[in-house]
């Protein structure tokens, strides 16, 4: 297995290489989804080789069963429900789940 780098620049390279990934599988989904997929694929890899976290962002933007890219309206479904905001695949059929949090309000 190759070592991995010690260099703190290489971290950065990663999540910047990650957000063009995003982008450009933005850019893809509509005249070819199955290379915004690959572009998802390739995103997730660089992150687990380079130990880089996913941005929430981009993470809420796959499915993490199948790892498909996700379109609202295209291949995906938002639901909220009792505080939690549900999407659906619509690929695998999977659903995932994201808690809202409402910012506390004080009455003085």
């Amino acid at each position: 297995m190759k070592e991995r780098s010690k260099n703190p620049l290489t971290k950065a390279i990663a999540r910047e290489r990650i957000e063009v990934l995003f982008s450009q599988a933005q850019e893809a989904f509509h005249e070819h989804p199955e290379r915004s997929n690959r572009y998802v694929a390739l995103a997730r890899r660089i992150s687990m080789r380079q130990r880089v976290r996913i941005d929430r962002e981009f993470r809420r933007q796959y499915c993490h069963h199948c790892y498909a890219f996700l379109v609202p309206g295209q291949n995906m479904r938002v639901r909220v429900h009792r505080g939690n905001v549900v999407v659906t695949c619509g690929i695998c059929n999977k659903k995932m789940r994201y808690r809202v949090v409402r910012p506390h309000v004080r009455n003085d």
